[in-house]
């Protein structure tokens, strides 16, 4: 409702709305009855710009630039509801357009930050707070020892070396959970006068006030005194010519702690065993990313599990092997 309505009515723009998500064939041969003399916006999530992506590459770039004209009425694309990860965005921009990436929670209103369609843009980062709203690095073990980084000079901790939990303040920010349904958790902080909420994402600012998530606070992996972002593991291996999704979350392990494991689904033509192995997969990882990074258990599974708004549910593909371990049964990978 905040980027596709409250969006297009401030812009004078036309909705194209569909009762049930359509297929690529039918959403591009809609646009190619649609008078856009001005171009169109695409309002997504990761999912639906890999899966449009896998769509022109399945049918030829060629071929499908003479059946439709999406590719020239495209002109901005924006994404939100989870990470963007490269893999999938760059394919998407060599064929289509630039996608901006939107930040915010439910507790946030839900939009914090944009980024800027216009002007200085850095990939991979998250863009500016909106008008109003304010961000800082607070250390994420600590949250009353104050900001590493609140964008000033004066606080200058930028860089990914100051990596922290990101913390939001501003007049868009809810006063509480209704009834404190969310239980003992505590993620509303006074800071400066101001009411603080602490996102649970871990991420850096650099010199220009430009965030950027390294992970989820509670997906971290520890790996013998390592931490290991499923994010980073999930980006590098997402460069693989077999792999077409993956998903990296721990498990427990008694030498190390955590271990990594990653869930992964096949490109259309690889099939294990047959023009790729397990162990070639690894060897690939090792080469590619540092040993503690690597995952040590790796499954190929069929599909991936995901929420109602596209996003893969790790914590689903962890916690069944979580299960698995507790009963004295073997996992695979």
């Amino acid at each position: 409702m905040t980027c596709v309505m409250n969006g297009a009515l401030s812009l004078g723009m036309q909705m194209l709305l569909f009762p049930r998500p359509p297929t690529d064939n039918l959403l591009c041969e809609t646009i190619n009855k649609l008078d856009a003399p001005e171009g169109i916006m695409y309002v997504g999530l990761e999912m639906l710009f890999k899966r449009l992506t896998d769509f022109v590459q399945s049918m030829g770039v060629e071929e499908f630039k003479e059946k439709y004209d999406l590719w020239k009425k495209l002109k901005y694309s924006t994404s939100g509801a989870g990470p963007l990860h490269d893999y999938v965005r760059v394919p998407f921009e060599e064929i289509f357009c630039p996608i901006r990436v939107g930040y915010g929670l439910t507790e946030t209103s839900p939009i914090h930050s944009v980024a800027p369609f216009w002007g200085s843009y850095k990939t991979g980062k998250l863009g500016l707070p909106m008008p109003g709203a304010d961000w800082a690095i607070f250390p994420s073990d600590n949250f009353e020892a104050g900001p590493i980084c609140d964008g000033t000079k004066e606080r200058g901790g930028f860089g990914v070396e100051n990596t922290g939990e990101i913390c939001i303040a501003g007049p868009h920010v809810m006063m509480g959970y209704l009834g404190k349904t969310r239980g003992q958790e505590d993620n509303l902080k006074i800071w400066g006068g101001q009411r603080w909420l602490l996102t649970g994402d871990i991420g850096f600012m650099d010199e220009h006030g430009f965030v950027e998530i390294r992970d989820r606070k509670k997906s971290l992996i520890k790996v013998s005194g390592h931490s290991v972002f499923p994010k980073e593991v999930e980006e590098l291996m997402g460069h693989h010519d077999a792999i077409d999704e993956i998903a990296v979350a721990s498990l427990p392990d008694e030498m190390t702690g955590e271990k990594v494991k990653a869930w992964i689904t096949l490109k259309k033509g690889y099939k294990i065993d047959k023009n790729i192995t397990i162990d070639e997969i690894k060897e690939w990882c090792l080469n590619n990313m540092a040993k503690w990074k690597t995952p040590r258990l790796i499954e190929v599974v069929r599909k991936m599990p995901v929420s109602m708004t596209g996003k893969v549910q790790r914590r689903e593909l962890q916690e069944k092997d979580i299960d698995k371990l507790k009963q004295g049964k073997p996992i695979k990978g």
